[in-house]
């Protein structure tokens, strides 16, 4: 054979293994060679020098699941208006433990007991500077605890204040409180 010949086959084979393996990296990244949008640019870049858009080559994201916090005040807020009564436990009308027992049971299929004071049972006490919204917030005098609400977040709370009145948002009206995470 021919030195010319030779030269220009073994360019040739270069430029083969060099178009296969940019073939093999781009699939590897998902571009098709065969899409619109593929250029002779090396992978990862346009012909302007610039990064391809994510958006081109990224799988289709999954929605992201609303976190407990965000479940639990969803229930809480959508009985917003509801009448207090005692011992109701919803799903339209609440006294202060039936309204915790119902968003905990609807938002995370968690049954708590209908008591103010046996859902302290079933909390891990926390700080204020751990609580999250959806917590449980307790309020105590001398006799124990008296009332139980749903955290909202920045000094909020979710619940039914008692008789005449209906289900609210309130801002923590008293020290006397405190933070509890159902275990």
């Amino acid at each position: 054979m021919n030195h010319a010949l030779t030269g220009a086959l073994l360019r040739a084979r270069l430029l083969f293994v060099a178009l296969t393996a940019a073939l093999t990296l781009s699939l590897a990244v998902g571009i098709s060679p065969l899409s619109p949008t593929a250029t002779a640019a090396p992978a990862g870049a346009s012909a302007g020098g610039e990064k391809l858009h994510e958006q081109s080559t990224a799988k289709k994201t999954r929605k992201k699941r609303p976190s407990r916090g965000e479940r639990l005040l969803r229930v809480a807020r959508r009985q917003n208006g509801d009448p207090y009564a005692w011992g109701a436990s919803g799903p339209h009308r609440f006294d202060c433990s039936g309204l915790t027992q119902f968003v905990y049971r609807v938002a995370l299929g968690e049954r708590l007991p209908h008591s103010s004071r046996a859902q302290v049972g079933r909390t891990e006490r926390i700080s204020r500077a751990a609580a999250r919204p959806g917590d449980l917030v307790f309020f105590h005098d001398r006799g124990g605890v008296y009332h139980v609400a749903v955290y909202a977040g920045g000094n909020r709370i979710w619940h039914a204040p008692g008789t005449g009145k209906r289900v609210t948002r309130a801002q923590i009206w008293t020290r006397s409180h405190f933070f509890g995470r159902v275990r």
